[in-house]
Protein backbone atom coordinates (compact mmCIF):
# COMPACT_ATOMS: atom_id res chain seq x y z
CA UNK A 1 0.00 0.00 0.00
CA UNK A 2 1.22 3.26 -1.18
CA UNK A 3 1.64 6.24 1.28
CA UNK A 4 -0.88 8.02 -0.23
CA UNK A 5 -3.25 5.36 0.37
CA UNK A 6 -2.73 4.95 4.05
CA UNK A 7 -2.95 8.91 4.12
CA UNK A 8 -6.14 8.68 2.77
CA UNK A 9 -7.16 5.36 4.57
CA UNK A 10 -6.21 7.39 8.17
CA UNK A 11 -8.30 10.26 6.69
CA UNK A 12 -11.36 8.46 6.30
CA UNK A 13 -10.99 6.40 10.04
CA UNK A 14 -10.85 10.30 11.93
CA UNK A 15 -14.09 11.01 9.78
CA UNK A 16 -16.00 7.76 10.84
CA UNK A 17 -15.10 8.57 14.38
CA UNK A 18 -16.18 11.78 14.39
CA UNK A 19 -19.78 11.66 13.18
CA UNK A 20 -20.09 8.23 15.22
CA UNK A 21 -21.59 10.19 18.41
CA UNK A 22 -23.72 12.11 15.94
CA UNK A 23 -24.62 8.80 14.31
CA UNK A 24 -25.92 7.55 17.50
CA UNK A 25 -27.75 10.47 19.20
CA UNK A 26 -30.14 10.22 16.55
CA UNK A 27 -30.37 6.26 16.40
CA UNK A 28 -31.67 5.45 19.34
CA UNK A 29 -32.05 7.05 23.09
CA UNK A 30 -30.31 10.35 23.66
CA UNK A 31 -26.81 9.53 25.48
CA UNK A 32 -26.13 11.03 29.03
CA UNK A 33 -24.50 14.50 28.61
CA UNK A 34 -21.92 15.99 30.46
CA UNK A 35 -22.49 19.98 30.00
CA UNK A 36 -18.44 21.66 30.57
CA UNK A 37 -18.39 24.18 33.03
CA UNK A 38 -18.77 27.54 31.07
CA UNK A 39 -19.83 26.30 28.14
CA UNK A 40 -23.25 27.07 26.73
CA UNK A 41 -25.91 25.08 27.27
CA UNK A 42 -29.76 24.23 28.14
CA UNK A 43 -31.08 21.93 30.96
CA UNK A 44 -34.91 19.87 30.62
CA UNK A 45 -37.36 19.46 34.14
CA UNK A 46 -40.66 18.39 34.35
CA UNK A 47 -42.70 20.45 36.42
CA UNK A 48 -44.41 20.67 39.03
CA UNK A 49 -43.17 16.09 38.87
CA UNK A 50 -42.50 13.74 36.96
CA UNK A 51 -45.40 11.73 38.13
CA UNK A 52 -48.85 11.78 37.20
CA UNK A 53 -51.92 9.72 38.23
CA UNK A 54 -55.14 9.92 35.23
CA UNK A 55 -58.19 8.24 34.54
CA UNK A 56 -58.45 5.89 31.68
CA UNK A 57 -61.46 7.63 30.09
CA UNK A 58 -59.63 9.42 27.64
CA UNK A 59 -59.37 13.36 29.25
CA UNK A 60 -56.28 15.40 28.77
CA UNK A 61 -54.23 16.06 31.23
CA UNK A 62 -51.33 18.76 31.50
CA UNK A 63 -47.87 19.15 33.11
CA UNK A 64 -44.78 21.20 31.94
CA UNK A 65 -41.30 20.95 30.47
CA UNK A 66 -39.13 23.10 31.65
CA UNK A 67 -36.09 24.30 29.39
CA UNK A 68 -33.68 26.94 31.16
CA UNK A 69 -30.44 28.68 29.38
CA UNK A 70 -27.22 27.86 31.09
CA UNK A 71 -24.05 29.75 30.64
CA UNK A 72 -25.95 31.93 28.23
CA UNK A 73 -27.41 29.53 25.43
CA UNK A 74 -29.71 31.03 23.28
CA UNK A 75 -30.76 29.48 20.11
CA UNK A 76 -34.08 27.04 18.97
CA UNK A 77 -34.30 23.25 20.42
CA UNK A 78 -36.32 20.79 18.90
CA UNK A 79 -38.53 18.95 21.49
CA UNK A 80 -39.71 15.24 21.12
CA UNK A 81 -42.26 13.10 23.16
CA UNK A 82 -41.79 9.46 22.66
CA UNK A 83 -44.57 6.96 25.02
CA UNK A 84 -43.16 3.93 25.28
CA UNK A 85 -47.36 2.60 24.32
CA UNK A 86 -49.76 3.30 21.34
CA UNK A 87 -51.94 2.99 24.05
CA UNK A 88 -50.78 6.67 25.64
CA UNK A 89 -51.08 9.76 23.66
CA UNK A 90 -48.36 12.26 24.71
CA UNK A 91 -48.45 15.72 22.98
CA UNK A 92 -46.32 18.75 22.70
CA UNK A 93 -47.31 22.58 22.71
CA UNK A 94 -44.66 23.51 20.96
CA UNK A 95 -42.39 21.29 18.41
CA UNK A 96 -39.71 23.87 18.40
CA UNK A 97 -39.06 26.14 21.52
CA UNK A 98 -36.64 29.77 20.94
CA UNK A 99 -34.72 29.97 24.23
CA UNK A 100 -33.18 33.53 24.89
CA UNK A 101 -29.72 33.70 26.85
CA UNK A 102 -29.93 33.63 30.93
CA UNK A 103 -33.70 32.81 30.74
CA UNK A 104 -36.34 29.44 30.54
CA UNK A 105 -39.36 28.95 29.25
CA UNK A 106 -41.97 26.30 29.87
CA UNK A 107 -43.50 23.60 27.12
CA UNK A 108 -46.41 22.18 28.25
CA UNK A 109 -47.26 18.61 27.29
CA UNK A 110 -51.11 16.50 27.41
CA UNK A 111 -51.54 12.75 28.26
CA UNK A 112 -54.52 10.83 27.58
CA UNK A 113 -55.01 7.06 27.52
CA UNK A 114 -58.22 4.62 27.10
CA UNK A 115 -56.62 1.72 28.66
CA UNK A 116 -55.35 1.38 31.97
CA UNK A 117 -51.83 0.84 32.49
CA UNK A 118 -48.37 1.94 33.58
CA UNK A 119 -46.91 4.15 31.02
CA UNK A 120 -43.69 6.37 30.64
CA UNK A 121 -42.98 9.09 28.38
CA UNK A 122 -39.71 10.36 27.37
CA UNK A 123 -38.96 14.20 26.00
CA UNK A 124 -36.19 15.07 24.36
CA UNK A 125 -34.60 18.58 23.61
CA UNK A 126 -32.19 18.91 20.90
CA UNK A 127 -30.12 21.90 19.97
CA UNK A 128 -27.45 20.56 17.51
CA UNK A 129 -25.07 18.94 19.53
CA UNK A 130 -26.40 19.49 22.41
CA UNK A 131 -28.88 16.76 23.63
CA UNK A 132 -31.04 16.27 26.76
CA UNK A 133 -34.43 14.45 27.79
CA UNK A 134 -36.75 14.17 30.72
CA UNK A 135 -39.07 11.53 31.78
CA UNK A 136 -42.46 11.25 32.66
CA UNK A 137 -44.51 7.98 34.22
CA UNK A 138 -47.93 7.87 33.50
CA UNK A 139 -50.67 5.68 35.49
CA UNK A 140 -53.86 5.51 33.76
CA UNK A 141 -56.74 4.38 36.56
CA UNK A 142 -60.08 3.37 35.79
CA UNK A 143 -62.17 5.82 36.62
CA UNK A 144 -64.06 6.31 39.76
CA UNK A 145 -68.16 6.99 39.95
CA UNK A 146 -70.05 9.45 41.97
CA UNK A 147 -69.01 12.31 43.69
CA UNK A 148 -68.65 13.02 47.97
CA UNK A 149 -69.80 15.85 50.12
CA UNK A 150 -67.89 17.51 53.00
CA UNK A 151 -69.85 19.40 56.17
CA UNK A 152 -69.06 20.85 59.30
CA UNK A 153 -70.41 20.23 62.62
CA UNK A 154 -70.00 24.75 63.10
CA UNK A 155 -69.93 27.28 60.14
CA UNK A 156 -68.92 29.89 62.38
CA UNK A 157 -68.14 30.14 66.37
CA UNK A 158 -66.04 32.64 68.54
CA UNK A 159 -63.26 31.56 70.42
CA UNK A 160 -61.38 33.42 73.57
CA UNK A 161 -57.63 33.61 73.35
CA UNK A 162 -55.27 30.55 74.37
CA UNK A 163 -58.41 28.44 74.26
CA UNK A 164 -59.10 25.03 71.78
CA UNK A 165 -62.14 23.40 71.03
CA UNK A 166 -63.06 20.42 67.93
CA UNK A 167 -65.00 19.89 65.12
CA UNK A 168 -66.28 17.18 63.24
CA UNK A 169 -65.68 17.51 59.88
CA UNK A 170 -68.07 15.00 57.58
CA UNK A 171 -66.85 13.70 53.89
CA UNK A 172 -70.01 11.93 52.50
CA UNK A 173 -70.14 9.39 49.44
CA UNK A 174 -72.79 10.39 46.59
CA UNK A 175 -73.75 8.22 43.94
CA UNK A 176 -71.51 5.01 44.96
CA UNK A 177 -68.51 7.24 45.39
CA UNK A 178 -65.29 5.19 46.62
CA UNK A 179 -61.91 5.66 47.50
CA UNK A 180 -59.37 8.09 49.13
CA UNK A 181 -60.18 12.09 49.38
CA UNK A 182 -57.60 14.42 50.96
CA UNK A 183 -58.20 16.69 52.91
CA UNK A 184 -56.51 19.74 54.07
CA UNK A 185 -57.16 22.96 56.16
CA UNK A 186 -55.84 26.38 55.86
CA UNK A 187 -56.25 29.45 57.93
CA UNK A 188 -56.33 33.09 56.39
CA UNK A 189 -56.25 36.56 58.35
CA UNK A 190 -58.19 38.72 55.64
CA UNK A 191 -56.73 37.59 52.19
CA UNK A 192 -53.91 36.45 54.42
CA UNK A 193 -52.50 32.80 55.12
CA UNK A 194 -51.38 32.33 58.59
CA UNK A 195 -49.24 29.57 57.42
CA UNK A 196 -46.70 29.28 60.69
CA UNK A 197 -47.92 32.18 62.24
CA UNK A 198 -47.42 31.81 66.01
CA UNK A 199 -49.49 34.09 66.73
CA UNK A 200 -52.78 33.34 64.39
CA UNK A 201 -54.91 30.71 65.15
CA UNK A 202 -54.05 26.95 64.20
CA UNK A 203 -55.92 24.72 62.48
CA UNK A 204 -55.03 21.15 62.59
CA UNK A 205 -57.12 17.41 60.95
CA UNK A 206 -56.76 14.61 62.54
CA UNK A 207 -56.01 12.92 59.68
CA UNK A 208 -55.56 14.66 55.80
CA UNK A 209 -57.02 10.96 54.07
CA UNK A 210 -60.37 10.00 54.72
CA UNK A 211 -61.25 6.21 53.27
CA UNK A 212 -64.72 6.36 51.65
CA UNK A 213 -67.09 3.46 51.17
CA UNK A 214 -69.91 3.82 48.93
CA UNK A 215 -72.98 5.80 50.25
CA UNK A 216 -71.14 5.87 53.79
CA UNK A 217 -70.17 8.85 55.20
CA UNK A 218 -66.95 9.32 56.77
CA UNK A 219 -65.34 11.86 59.72
CA UNK A 220 -62.58 13.68 60.42
CA UNK A 221 -61.89 16.02 63.67
CA UNK A 222 -60.67 19.70 63.05
CA UNK A 223 -59.16 21.31 66.15
CA UNK A 224 -59.00 25.15 66.40
CA UNK A 225 -56.60 26.72 68.61
CA UNK A 226 -56.24 30.11 69.64
CA UNK A 227 -52.78 31.83 71.04
CA UNK A 228 -52.75 33.92 74.22
CA UNK A 229 -52.31 37.02 72.45
CA UNK A 230 -53.80 36.99 68.86
CA UNK A 231 -52.79 39.44 66.26
CA UNK A 232 -55.59 39.15 63.95
CA UNK A 233 -59.52 38.60 65.37
CA UNK A 234 -61.37 37.31 62.69
CA UNK A 235 -60.27 34.06 60.51
CA UNK A 236 -61.16 31.95 57.97
CA UNK A 237 -60.63 28.67 57.70
CA UNK A 238 -61.02 26.76 54.51
CA UNK A 239 -61.15 23.23 54.07
CA UNK A 240 -60.53 21.71 51.22
CA UNK A 241 -60.97 17.83 49.49
CA UNK A 242 -59.70 16.05 46.71
CA UNK A 243 -60.79 13.01 45.46
CA UNK A 244 -61.54 10.36 42.59
CA UNK A 245 -60.49 10.26 39.57
CA UNK A 246 -60.78 12.91 37.39
CA UNK A 247 -60.00 14.56 40.35
CA UNK A 248 -63.21 16.14 42.06
CA UNK A 249 -62.40 19.50 44.36
CA UNK A 250 -65.00 20.76 47.04
CA UNK A 251 -64.02 23.32 49.81
CA UNK A 252 -65.86 24.92 52.82
CA UNK A 253 -65.13 27.92 54.71
CA UNK A 254 -65.07 28.41 58.65
CA UNK A 255 -65.52 31.69 60.54
CA UNK A 256 -63.67 32.32 63.50
CA UNK A 257 -63.90 35.17 65.80
CA UNK A 258 -61.12 35.04 68.49
CA UNK A 259 -62.13 37.74 70.76
CA UNK A 260 -59.98 40.12 72.76
CA UNK A 261 -57.92 39.22 76.32
CA UNK A 262 -60.43 38.26 79.09
CA UNK A 263 -61.16 36.07 81.97
CA UNK A 264 -64.04 33.86 83.02
CA UNK A 265 -65.77 33.41 86.30
CA UNK A 266 -67.64 30.76 87.39
CA UNK A 267 -69.34 28.68 91.08
CA UNK A 268 -68.07 25.28 91.92
CA UNK A 269 -70.31 24.05 92.90
CA UNK A 270 -72.97 26.20 91.62
CA UNK A 271 -75.75 25.11 94.48
CA UNK A 272 -75.40 24.55 98.24
CA UNK A 273 -77.52 23.18 101.05
CA UNK A 274 -76.89 23.33 104.72
CA UNK A 275 -78.81 22.96 108.02
CA UNK A 276 -79.63 26.37 110.05
CA UNK A 277 -76.66 28.09 111.27
CA UNK A 278 -74.08 25.86 109.29
CA UNK A 279 -72.01 26.38 106.83
CA UNK A 280 -71.37 25.59 103.47
CA UNK A 281 -68.53 26.39 100.92
CA UNK A 282 -68.23 27.02 97.01
CA UNK A 283 -65.04 27.76 95.71
CA UNK A 284 -64.95 30.54 92.84
CA UNK A 285 -62.75 30.12 89.82
CA UNK A 286 -61.14 32.83 87.67
CA UNK A 287 -59.68 31.44 83.78
CA UNK A 288 -57.92 33.66 82.28
CA UNK A 289 -57.70 34.20 78.34
CA UNK A 290 -54.73 36.10 77.63
CA UNK A 291 -55.54 37.96 80.65
CA UNK A 292 -52.78 38.65 82.98
CA UNK A 293 -54.03 40.66 86.56
CA UNK A 294 -55.56 40.71 89.36
CA UNK A 295 -59.57 40.20 89.75
CA UNK A 296 -61.39 41.64 92.81
CA UNK A 297 -64.57 40.17 94.34
CA UNK A 298 -67.91 41.97 95.49
CA UNK A 299 -70.72 39.36 97.18
CA UNK A 300 -74.20 40.28 97.11
CA UNK A 301 -76.97 38.08 98.96
CA UNK A 302 -80.60 38.32 98.47
CA UNK A 303 -83.07 38.13 99.97
CA UNK A 304 -81.05 38.90 103.81
CA UNK A 305 -81.06 35.90 105.83
CA UNK A 306 -77.49 34.17 105.66
CA UNK A 307 -74.08 36.06 105.72
CA UNK A 308 -71.10 35.38 103.21
CA UNK A 309 -67.61 35.59 103.75
CA UNK A 310 -64.31 35.23 101.24
CA UNK A 311 -61.21 32.91 101.91
CA UNK A 312 -59.50 35.99 99.18
CA UNK A 313 -61.13 39.58 98.47
CA UNK A 314 -58.93 38.95 95.29
CA UNK A 315 -56.72 36.64 93.13
CA UNK A 316 -53.98 37.27 90.54
CA UNK A 317 -54.36 35.23 87.36
CA UNK A 318 -52.02 34.95 83.90
CA UNK A 319 -48.91 34.64 83.02
CA UNK A 320 -46.95 34.01 86.01
CA UNK A 321 -49.53 33.58 87.99
CA UNK A 322 -51.07 30.71 86.03
CA UNK A 323 -53.91 30.55 83.99
CA UNK A 324 -56.28 30.02 86.76
CA UNK A 325 -57.15 31.27 90.13
CA UNK A 326 -59.74 31.04 93.08
CA UNK A 327 -61.20 32.08 96.09
CA UNK A 328 -63.31 30.08 98.77
CA UNK A 329 -66.64 31.52 99.38
CA UNK A 330 -68.31 30.30 102.83
CA UNK A 331 -71.80 31.24 103.66
CA UNK A 332 -74.61 29.95 106.82
CA UNK A 333 -77.61 31.79 108.09
CA UNK A 334 -81.03 31.08 108.93
CA UNK A 335 -83.94 28.50 106.83
CA UNK A 336 -84.39 29.80 103.34
CA UNK A 337 -83.52 30.10 99.91
CA UNK A 338 -81.05 32.39 98.66
CA UNK A 339 -79.13 33.10 95.39
CA UNK A 340 -75.95 34.58 95.79
CA UNK A 341 -74.14 36.77 93.02
CA UNK A 342 -70.76 36.93 92.97
CA UNK A 343 -68.73 39.57 90.64
CA UNK A 344 -65.06 39.68 89.51
CA UNK A 345 -63.89 42.70 88.37
CA UNK A 346 -60.48 44.23 86.92
CA UNK A 347 -60.42 47.55 85.43
CA UNK A 348 -62.72 47.71 82.21
CA UNK A 349 -63.61 43.49 82.81
CA UNK A 350 -66.04 42.62 84.64
CA UNK A 351 -68.27 39.10 85.14
CA UNK A 352 -70.87 37.77 87.47
CA UNK A 353 -71.69 34.13 88.57
CA UNK A 354 -74.69 33.06 91.01
CA UNK A 355 -75.53 30.23 93.31
CA UNK A 356 -78.21 29.14 94.88
CA UNK A 357 -78.19 27.79 98.71
CA UNK A 358 -80.81 26.08 100.56
CA UNK A 359 -80.74 26.49 104.10
CA UNK A 360 -82.65 23.41 105.93
CA UNK A 361 -85.66 23.90 108.68
CA UNK A 362 -89.10 26.36 109.52
CA UNK A 363 -89.14 29.62 107.68
CA UNK A 364 -88.94 31.92 110.38
CA UNK A 365 -92.52 33.91 110.47
CA UNK A 366 -92.63 37.23 109.82
CA UNK A 367 -93.55 40.07 112.06
CA UNK A 368 -97.08 40.93 110.79
CA UNK A 369 -97.54 36.76 111.33
CA UNK A 370 -96.74 36.27 115.21
CA UNK A 371 -95.63 38.20 118.45
CA UNK A 372 -91.82 38.00 118.80
CA UNK A 373 -89.70 39.28 121.52
CA UNK A 374 -85.97 39.73 121.44
CA UNK A 375 -85.39 36.72 118.83
CA UNK A 376 -87.56 34.08 120.48
CA UNK A 377 -90.26 31.95 119.04
CA UNK A 378 -93.57 33.37 119.42
CA UNK A 379 -94.42 30.61 121.91
CA UNK A 380 -91.23 31.75 124.07
CA UNK A 381 -92.21 35.69 123.65
CA UNK A 382 -95.62 34.84 125.39
CA UNK A 383 -94.34 32.85 127.75
CA UNK A 384 -92.19 35.80 128.80
CA UNK A 385 -94.80 38.33 128.75
CA UNK A 386 -96.57 36.23 130.87
CA UNK A 387 -94.11 35.50 133.41
CA UNK A 388 -93.50 39.03 133.65
CA UNK A 389 -97.12 39.46 134.04
CA UNK A 390 -97.17 37.49 137.02
CA UNK A 391 -93.75 38.62 138.63
CA UNK A 392 -95.46 42.10 138.28
CA UNK A 393 -98.89 41.11 140.05
CA UNK A 394 -97.05 39.32 142.66
CA UNK A 395 -94.92 42.13 143.33
CA UNK A 396 -97.65 44.07 143.12
CA UNK A 397 -99.46 42.25 145.88
CA UNK A 398 -96.61 41.48 148.17
CA UNK A 399 -96.17 45.53 148.28
CA UNK A 400 -100.25 45.94 149.11
CA UNK A 401 -99.58 43.44 152.10
CA UNK A 402 -96.66 45.02 153.67
CA UNK A 403 -98.34 48.79 153.38
CA UNK A 404 -101.37 47.40 155.09
CA UNK A 405 -99.23 45.89 158.43
CA UNK A 406 -97.59 49.24 158.31
CA UNK A 407 -100.70 51.10 158.80
CA UNK A 408 -102.30 48.97 161.10
CA UNK A 409 -102.05 50.39 164.38
CA UNK A 410 -101.24 47.79 167.47
CA UNK A 411 -103.34 47.37 170.21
Amino acid sequence: MTGRSLQSLLVLVLLTLSLAPTVLAHAGSPPNYTPVVGQPDFSLNAFPSNTLTIPANGDRYLEDVGINSIYGFSGNVSMLATPNSSALVAQLGLTVAKVAPGSGLYVNITFSSFTVGAYSVNVTGTSDSLVHSVAFHILAMTPSVGDFAITASQQSLSMLPGNATTLSIAVTSVDNFSGLVYVNAFVYASVTYTLNDPFALQATLNTNQVSMLKDQPGVDTLTLETPNLPIHGIYTVKIEATGGLPTLYHSLNLTVSVSNVDFTLKMNPDSLSAASGAEANSTIIVRSYGFIGTVDFAVLVSPAGINCTLSKPSTPVGAGYGPSGNSTLSCRGVPGTYTVTITGKSGSLSHSTTLTMAVAGSTPKSQTGGFTLFGFSSIESYGIVAGLIALLALSGLGIYSWRKTISTPKT
